[in-house]
């Protein structure tokens, strides 16, 4: 068996809102032989895999995948199961999965849940090697192995705990969220109003107040000024600073880095001389200068504070081991780092303890080594501070709290200047108001960990990431900008464009995505076919945008996803038979399932704009969320009519050709369809229809019907606001139309505007995608013929995996069951094909030219047209 293609469908999908792996699987010989057919395979598998018996699979009930393998299904289904149970096996929490059966034999599309990528493909490469070997018989196959390098894959390559806290909080208020890199840097929000979270320091979070918070006496002295308990302390940068220090001081002493981080090298409770001495002989001493202050006997606490107010507390407890008479303390730490909950650095609730100098050092206090054996019961604490970071524990105290030390807690964030901020504190009894003698201020920590909070060892659990989301957004509409998604087989693009320019504004920039471009404003910053997700994140994360207008199309949906997870406007222009048989979509059923996806994701309290006179785009409105906006070419449509008796909104042209609109039972003429230039005097009916959607997603985002009216009637079907869609050109007495239909349907519509423009003959110029299906190529060519004269075939640049000249030659062989060999020319290159349909020409003809490169037309239009003309 091998892996052909994989993709990372990131955003909601064809199989689930969640991010889903998709898998082009060729099971080579297996397909021969089913689960039922290989002997002791299903035995076996379960025996290795017994949390199989669980999986519901298609049947809906535990036992139900147990019952397909006993009855015989394919590897490629198997494989599937065995992908998801592994990552179950790793403490990653997945469970969808789905397996499509290609119509080329032994290909299987499998997608399956995932929460990392490189875990995620490496559970099904594992699902693979498994698979094979227990095909073959073989018996000594290592669960274990391949769960672990899972586990280890997935820790390495998460988001750690107070980022993915952060994500996971702004996804359950549908906030967008992107992370940008591999460390811990978000995204929140979309296009001008985002901001970003690195660990916990935002973008509201001044580089001032973090390089004070960094500098522990800069931190000291702020608070000190303003009244705060401050230790008593002093930087001290030499071996005799710190003895002379110590002597004014007097102990018990704290001796700490002067910009550390994390606990590390903090030695705390100094006793004397002696203790001091020892503690110095084993610093880092890489560290060129230290504080040194007076220690506080008391309880170590974290007090959390977001946007001035104290969310949580936690009181810290420094890691200990505890003696059984003949392990040495170095072999109890490695067996409480065993401890499942403890980690490397921040992926689990609980950090391993170190093994460094800020362990040893804290042992030579009371003169033990790493190899000293303590007694059986006694409780060795092994680090001197309670940091997460260092191995310690914490217990929620956050509603022990006294007023007392809450304001002071806040009001040292405030005088830093930190909207996130870790207050460490020193107090005998968090609970009980202020002492001045035995409490203090420890460190303001910029970034500080907020994994006690969300993993506390004892206590309740703090839901500390959605109080830092928002202290960034009140609710969703503060964080993101207004999405409009546009999908369907035709008309996208033309749709796309209206919508655009309906909603710009002097105050208002608006993104837009479609077949022929990336724009920003009246920028372009792309171009090619930009209708798939990498497109739409430029836009959504470009600050300058303000309201975002993408053209979603099958095949990006299909590589990656949507690059939202939720739209306030979805538009769906029609559905055909279109790029079947492609990436495992092989019906009109899954094509129809591919577009809803739209409808789906938008939100409640959005809008979902459905062309009425689709019968399977209507079968949407029971998929989504949004309010329902039928448009439609027919007043009388049932739809348009039950929507204008029960007070919605709705789009539609009139029995005297007015395009009209009805809202909350008003009823309103917008202007005769004739009047409008998109429309071609009326006759372009497929246009007709796309105006009326993007007049209907438009006004849903508040534009008035006046400003609709000036903008409809100065948006023109020419080079500029509607370049390559059905544009008009009128040379010589000859009409030249320059579309982009690609399809029956797009053809179809075509012609029929053709049919009510076209004076004389009609030379039609045309090429069928290679990837396209024989029969769906020969339709193309049967109605080309039927409604054209003459006919010039060429052929794309990219064959898709047509051989040269297959593709005409199909066009050809059925355009002869129409028209006379003299009237049908082949001729490949599309500018030369181009130029022999103007020779062909005489006065009264129409020209269609459908085109593959509009760069081509613009080529054939300035020279070869121009050429002729002068020649």
């Amino acid at each position: 068996m091998k892996i052909n293609r994989v993709r990372y469908l990131k955003g909601p999908n064809y199989f689930s809102y969640k991010p889903m792996m998709w898998i082009e699987l060729d099971i080579e010989a297996y397909e021969f032989q089913p689960s039922n057919k290989i002997p002791g395979f299903s035995k076996e598998l379960i025996a290795l895999l017994p949390g199989l018996k669980m999986h519901t699979c298609s049947l809906g009930y535990e036992g139900g995948f147990i019952e397909r393998l006993e009855e015989g299904t394919w590897m490629g289904h198997i494989l599937e199961h065995i992908a998801i149970e592994l990552q179950i096996m790793a403490g990653i929490e997945v469970k969808h999965g789905k397996t499509i059966t290609s119509e080329q034999k032994g290909i299987y599309f499998v997608a399956y849940e995932y929460k990392e990528p490189e875990s995620g493909l490496f559970a099904f490469e594992a699902a693979l090697e498994i698979g094979e070997r227990l095909a073959e018989g073989k018996k000594d196959i290592s669960v274990n192995q391949y769960v672990n390098k899972i586990s280890s894959l997935f820790y390495e390559n998460k988001l750690g705990p107070s980022t993915e806290a952060i994500y996971d909080a702004a996804i359950q208020e549908k906030i967008p969220v992107e992370r940008l890199n591999s460390n811990s840097l978000l995204r929140i929000g979309t296009g001008s109003k985002q901001k970003s979270v690195q660990a916990t320091i935002t973008s509201q979070t001044s580089c001032m107040a973090v390089e004070t918070a960094c500098d522990k006496q800069a931190t000291k002295d702020a608070l000190a000024s303003c009244g705060l308990p401050v230790p008593t302390g002093k930087v001290v940068r030499s071996f005799k600073d710190i003895f002379k220090v110590a002597e004014n001081l007097q102990f018990p002493l704290v001796i700490k880095p002067l910009n550390g981080r994390q606990g590390q090298g903090v030695i705390t409770n100094i006793k004397d001389k002696d203790e001091l001495f020892n503690v110095v002989n084993c610093m880092d001493h890489h560290v060129k200068e230290f504080i040194l202050e007076k220690h506080y006997e008391g309880h170590d606490y974290r007090l959390l504070v977001i946007g001035g107010k104290l969310i949580a507390a936690s009181l810290r407890l420094p890691p200990f081991v505890i003696g059984n008479g003949h392990d040495s303390i170095r072999r109890l730490i490695e067996i409480e780092n065993k401890n499942p909950l403890r980690g490397e650095g921040h992926e689990k609730p609980m950090t391993k303890i170190p093994f460094n100098f800020t362990v040893t050092c804290f042992l030579e206090k009371f003169d033990l080594q790493m190899n000293s054996v303590p007694a059986k019961g006694e409780i060795v604490q092994v680090v001197g501070n309670a940091n997460l970071s260092t191995g310690g524990q914490a217990i929620d105290v956050t509603d022990e709290v006294h007023p007392t030390i809450k304001e002071i807690a806040e009001t040292a964030a405030k005088v830093i200047g930190l909207d996130v901020a870790g207050i460490d504190f020193i107090s005998k009894d968090i609970s009980k108001p202020y002492d001045p003698h035995t409490s203090a201020i420890i460190e303001v920590n910029a970034a500080p960990g907020i994994r006690m909070h969300l993993f506390p060892s004892k206590g309740k659990r703090r839901d500390v990431g959605k109080a830092i989301v928002e202290s960034l957004f009140k609710n969703r509409e503060e964080a993101a900008i207004p999405v409009i998604a546009v999908t369907g087989t035709n008309g996208k693009t033309t749709t796309t464009r209206m919508i655009k320019y309906f909603l710009e504004t002097e105050n208002r920039t608006v993104g837009m995505t479609n077949s022929d471009g990336v724009y920003i404003g009246k920028h372009c910053i792309d171009e090619g076919d930009c209708s798939g997700p990498i497109s739409a994140r430029k836009i959504l994360s470009n600050p300058m945008v303000d309201t975002a207008v993408l053209e979603t199309a099958r095949g990006g949906i299909l590589r990656e996803g949507l690059a939202f997870t939720h739209c306030d406007v979805g538009v769906v222009t029609n559905v055909a038979e279109d790029h079947l048989g492609i990436d495992g979509i092989e019906t009109f059923d899954q094509l129809v399932k591919l577009k809803r996806l739209i409808p789906e994701v938008v939100l409640e309290g959005g809008h979902c704009v459905l062309n009425a006179d689709d019968p399977e785009v209507v079968k949407m409105t029971s998929y989504t969320k949004g309010e329902v906006i039928f448009t439609s070419l027919d007043v009388n449509n049932p739809y348009i009519q039950e929507k204008i008796k029960t007070g919605g909104t709705t789009w539609f042209l009139d029995s005297t050709g007015w395009v009209s609109y009805c809202h909350n039972r008003v009823y309103g003429k917008f202007l005769p369809v004739a009047d409008i230039p998109i429309t071609f005097g009326g006759s372009a009916k497929h246009n007709v229809s796309n105006l009326l959607q993007a007049l209907a997603a438009a006004f849903a985002q508040g534009v008035d019907v006046e400003s609709l009216k000036e903008r409809a009637v100065r948006f023109t079907p020419d080079f500029h606001y509607s370049k390559g869609r059905f544009n008009k050109l009128d040379v010589e007495g000859r009409q030249i139309i320059i579309d982009y239909a690609h399809n029956y349907a797009g053809l179809k519509a075509v012609f029929e505007a053709v049919e009510a423009l076209k004076t004389g003959r009609v030379i039609t110029v045309l090429s069928a995608p290679g990837d396209r299906l024989d029969s769906d190529i020969a339709q193309l060519g049967e109605i080309t013929a039927a409604k054209t004269d003459i006919m010039v075939i060429k052929e794309d640049a990219e064959l898709r995996g047509r051989k040269p000249l297959e593709v005409p030659a199909l066009i050809k062989r059925v355009a002869k069951k129409r028209l006379s060999e003299s009237n049908i020319h082949v001729v490949p290159v599309e500018v030369e094909a181009f130029t022999k349909a103007w020779e062909l020409s005489k006065s009264g003809d129409l020209l269609l030219l459908l085109y593959e490169d509009f760069t081509q037309v613009k080529y054939f239009i300035g020279n070869c047209i121009q050429k002729t003309r002068v020649d």
